[in-house]
């Protein structure tokens, strides 16, 4: 009987923590530019670190999440080749190519289909 009282005590908090787990929820700063959102977005659903999207590695994971960042920012904020290229320390035809390669990926990658709407969904992104 004790054993039971104890699982429906817990039994909500280990729904939330399973919630969590399964659906991270981003909390933003009313001070966060969309720069600093897409990036926090792109960096739990790609698992890695802001110091590695703006690092130079051409490391498969962090350039693939670069991409990624670069198209959203492009594709949902509207932001300028040259902003965006600025912003992560680089030209903005290297920013241009990232959004080509994304939407090559997109077309075909159904695992990159899937992070990237795991990180419209971490926005609010409905489209």
């Amino acid at each position: 009987m004790r054993i039971l009282q104890m699982t429906s005590k817990y039994e909500a908090e280990v729904v939330r923590l399973k919630n969590e787990l399964l659906r991270p929820q981003v909390k933003f700063t009313s001070k966060m530019d969309d720069f600093a959102k897409v990036m926090q977005s792109v960096c739990i659903a790609c698992d890695v670190t802001p110091a590695q999207l703006l690092s130079t590695s051409r490391e498969g994971d962090i350039k693939d999440a670069r991409h990624m960042l670069v198209y959203i920012l492009r594709q949902h904020y509207a932001l300028r080749y040259s902003e965006i290229g600025r912003r992560l320390g680089r030209d903005h035809s290297t920013a241009i190519n990232s959004y080509q390669r994304m939407s090559e990926f997109l077309e075909y990658d159904k695992g990159v289909q899937k992070i990237y709407n795991t990180v419209k969904e971490l926005l609010g992104i409905c489209n």
